[in-house]
């Protein structure tokens, strides 16, 4: 079992924990960042959290209000609002690729055959090998979480969003963030600086191999290089709130930079499937209704045959479900 190492931070003095497989962690005191060595990282970012913890209650209760509305969810309970700086590595790079192949393809061809008489045109289907010699250039940002294994609700999510929002993302101020919410739990990462660069130079070359080998049918080279512009170490709030209803217990994950739901769960209720196996049963009906009356008129009763075949699949396929995952 790894054994807790005692360091004192030299910007505050305060004694920091720090696990021996941290490769980055923080001072929880000041909020500088540092290599596993006691070295100061100065490529500290964020994205600012700008809830407080009211504000965060208000979005998690619209939120739950309007996705269950029609499911009667009432007397639910939160019980857990918990605010976390999610750990990510961000590598912006220029990329470039120049591959060469070639796409295979069928074409169709007509040709006239034979003289006088006995001239016609014949239709023939002829395979086409086209030569494929392009490149991929691109400004990338990569982004890779920072803890092995995590089970975080909603970091995948999270994940997508900080590589399209990274332009927002500002030096790390432990004051500022303070002013918002004082209990964040800091998350260090486990992945090394170096093996940050590697992994992000990894997706790069299998990205880049992907999308040739999708431009061709056969790719007889492909040669990448990366010139890297820089790699952050760039802290997510991100807000973990669990609510109870029925005796159940359901996740809700929020982003605190912009109040966006990530990811939430919603229970599939009786209501709610008695509500969509009444709708369905309604439709049904009317259905059967329709093409007794206007027998000849086919257009109206194919078309309620299909609204009911939607409500019908939507309808079996909530009866065995426990919860809805919205994102």
């Amino acid at each position: 079992m790894s054994q807790i190492v005692k360091f004192q931070c030299p910007h505050c003095n305060a004694p920091v924990d720090v696990n021996p497989e941290d490769a980055v962690f923080n001072c929880i005191s000041c909020g500088q960042a540092f290599l596993s060595d006691g070295t100061e990282f100065k490529n500290h970012y964020i994205l600012d959290n700008k809830l407080s913890q009211k504000q965060i209650r208000d979005i998690v209760k619209g939120f739950i209000k309007k996705k269950g509305f029609m499911r009667g969810i009432k007397g639910y309970k939160i019980t857990k609002l918990e605010p976390i700086l999610m750990p990510f590595w961000v590598a912006t790079s220029d990329a470039y690729t120049h591959y060469v192949g070639y796409r295979r393809y069928s074409e169709t061809k007509t040709r006239t055959v034979g003289s006088g008489k006995n001239r016609r045109t014949v239709t023939e289907s002829v395979t086409v090998y086209r030569p494929v010699d392009q490149e991929i250039r691109e400004k990338r940002v990569d982004v890779l979480l920072g803890r092995r294994g995590s089970s975080m609700y909603g970091y995948r999510k999270v994940k997508q969003i900080l590589q399209s929002e990274f332009s927002h993302a500002v030096p790390f101020n432990h004051e500022k963030l303070m002013n918002t919410e004082k209990e964040f739990n800091y998350l260090s990462t486990e992945i090394s600086l170096d093996a940050a660069n590697q992994l992000a130079k990894t997706a790069v070359f299998d990205d880049h191999r992907s999308r040739a080998e999708r431009a061709c049918t056969k790719v007889f080279d492909c040669a990448t290089q990366i010139a890297y512009t820089g790699t952050y170490f760039v802290h997510t709030p991100v807000w973990q709130i669990e609510y109870v209803f029925q005796d159940e217990t359901y996740k809700i994950a929020l982003l605190g930079s912009s109040g966006k739901i990530i990811a939430g769960e919603i229970p599939v209720t009786t209501r709610f499937r008695m509500t969509f196996l009444g709708i369905t049963t309604l439709l049904f009906i009317g259905g059967g209704i329709g093409s007794y009356f206007l027998g000849a008129d086919y257009i109206l009763p194919i078309v309620l045959g299909v609204i009911v075949a939607i409500m019908g699949f939507f309808t079996l396929k909530n009866v065995f479900k426990t919860v809805s995952v919205v994102e």
